[in-house]
């Protein structure tokens, strides 16, 4: 069965003529009844009754007229899902490490909805390492990571450096004097922190400090959920550690103060991996990339100005 039976069935239909169809067609009579017969003798049926001028469709005729239909549509869609005029379409399943949620999932994911309503955008949350491997197996199209300092993606997958931000202590204003901690690391880890669980970077780099005091990380609250965090260290609950940056966007960082501990100093490094062959959607991540830089413009000034004013206190 070919599509050029098909057109040809539905034009004779839509014609009620064999001659008309051909005329519409730029085919003769005779091709158009073969094409036509070809077809009936492929679907075991009669599609016309030949008896009737015009022609009539048969009660299969009938039937097979609005499967064609759907057939020829189809085709038409997947033609036009890969011309050089169409907008990308269908699902984007895009990963986001945990910690970037609060920057992801605002004004870039706006402004992806608004540049291209076509698209349907699936996200997935998980450490960094598994977001790359399924981006790699072709399970996402594409994924926010985040990476140590030194650290750099795969080279087998295209990446795009999105912005290098410091870690900072985060604490409520009654824990901070003078914008530096009351107490020194091993009194704030007896008073506890409040992190994600092992696997976030953040909380090896706190391991790694505390070890040579022969200390561990004192967790009393853990959660993957960055916005829960910080309305937690803004509580008091205990100190947590965040790039003031990326969580501008959560309202409670508005109350929390980045502690400058020179025990602990680290920075991150925020990349968008790709999928190897992203097809249409190449220029999806061209748009989601220019605004992640705003949104991590925005939330840097707003970072700069929470340290000014925890150091003026």
């Amino acid at each position: 069965m070919k599509l050029n039976e098909i057109r040809t069935f539905i034009a004779v239909a839509d014609a009620q003529s064999v001659q008309e169809a051909g005329n519409r067609l730029g085919l003769t009579q005779s091709a158009v009844s073969r094409l036509i017969q070809r077809l009936e003798a492929e679907l075991g049926v009669t599609l016309f009754d030949r008896q009737t001028k015009p022609l009539v469709l048969t009660r299969d005729g009938e039937l097979a007229l609005g499967h064609a239909r759907r057939i020829l549509a189809a085709t038409s869609d997947f033609s036009d899902a890969f011309a050089g005029s169409a907008e990308p379409r269908g699902p984007l399943r895009l990963g986001v490490a945990h910690v970037l949620i609060a920057l992801a999932a605002g004004r870039p994911l706006d402004d992806l909805r608004a540049g291209f309503p076509g698209l349907t955008l699936r996200l997935q949350s998980d450490w960094s390492g598994p977001l790359i491997d399924q981006v790699r197996s072709g399970a996402l199209d594409g994924a926010l990571v985040l990476l140590c300092e030194e650290q750099e993606p795969p080279d087998d997958l295209p990446a795009r450096r999105i912005g290098v931000e410091p870690v900072s202590v985060i604490a409520a204003p009654d824990n901070c004097t003078g914008g530096s901690p009351a107490v020194s690391l091993a009194a704030m880890n007896a008073r506890g922190w409040v992190l994600q669980p092992n696997g976030c970077r953040y909380r090896n780099a706190l391991q790694q400090a505390l070890a040579p005091l022969g200390l561990q990380p004192n967790v009393t609250v853990e959660a993957y959920d960055q916005s829960l965090l910080v309305g937690l260290v803004a509580r008091g609950v205990g100190f947590g550690l965040a790039p003031m940056g990326l969580i501008a966007p959560i309202p409670a960082a508005a109350t929390v103060q980045p502690v400058d501990l020179p025990d602990l100093r680290m920075s991150v490094t925020i990349w968008l991996v790709q999928a190897r062959t992203p097809g249409r959607i190449a220029p999806v991540f061209d748009r989601l990339e220019d605004a992640l830089r705003r949104q991590l413009d925005a939330g840097r000034r707003i970072g700069r100005i929470a340290a000014l004013h925890s150091a003026a206190e």
